[in-house]
């Protein structure tokens, strides 16, 4: 058997580039989407679930330009909830960071969209979201089995009291903590269960505030969102800063974990 010895390095000096969040990268998107004005997001990742969510955002009207190396996009956001002219159905893969935002953003205002998938996102759990935007008073139908993709939506999310189970994944929060924000009524998040993943929800919370909305965070039990506060981005977000705080956030979480 070959082996190979890697001798120490005394010092490193070098530019690293860290590689965008397909996370990060797929909020910033939506987000600038339904702010008003135009966003520049810089070291976006060009993956699947990102080319998804452009995909979807082409579909729904939204204006953007995107560098040769899809690493750079400016989007001229809609300044409220997305619409599409006639009924349509969106083709997401298996994005779930697509999925699931875009299922919470599309019950605003009046829409009927269909939103599905590869065979593997019709076996990805969503009946967590879709019950908490019905108690909104969303109207969102399963076309195939329960709790389950493909979904159909006809708008109808107004706001109001809700609550989401927080033990399966933070993609349900992030999905109603950005659709928050341009429900005409506001919007309380109560969490039910033991909320996984904070750091990604701080991530969302960092977000919104670069975006000028200002969540009110009750000890990750229950989150108040005005209605309407969405607004225009006022600076360059770059998303390699904001991956490198999920990971630092990330390791201080584990490392208090194992004390």
């Amino acid at each position: 058997m070959e082996s190979l010895t890697l001798q120490p390095i005394a010092r490193v000096d070098g530019t690293i580039n860290l590689p965008g969040s397909k996370s990060v990268s797929n909020r910033a998107l939506l987000l600038a989407a339904l702010a008003h004005g135009k966003t520049v997001l810089t070291n976006l990742l060009d993956s699947d679930d990102v080319r998804h969510m452009l995909n979807a955002l082409t579909a729904l009207g939204v204006s953007y330009t995107l560098s040769a190396d899809r690493t750079r996009c400016e989007i001229i956001g809609n300044g409220g909830p997305l619409h599409a002219e006639s009924a349509r159905e969106l083709f997401l893969g298996n994005a779930g960071t697509a999925m699931r935002p875009l299922a919470a953003a599309l019950c605003l205002g009046s829409n009927d969209i269909v939103l599905t998938g590869e065979p593997r996102m019709k076996e990805r759990p969503i009946g967590h979201l879709v019950d908490a935007l019905r108690q909104g008073g969303a109207k969102i139908t399963y076309l195939e089995q329960e709790n389950y993709p493909p979904l159909r939506l006809q708008g109808g999310f107004t706001g109001g009291n809700v609550d989401v189970d927080g033990s399966v994944s933070s993609q349900f929060l992030t999905a109603l903590l950005m659709t928050a924000p341009l429900a005409p009524e506001d919007t309380v998040i109560r969490i039910k269960g033991d909320l996984v993943s904070k750091p990604y929800i701080d991530i969302t919370l960092n977000l919104m505030k670069t975006f000028g909305v200002e969540i009110e965070n009750q000890h990750y039990q229950q989150f108040v969102v005005k209605g309407g506060s969405l607004t225009s981005l006022r600076a360059l977000i770059w998303l390699k800063a904001m991956h490198l705080r999920l990971l630092i956030s990330w390791q201080q979480q584990q490392s208090e974990a194992a004390l």
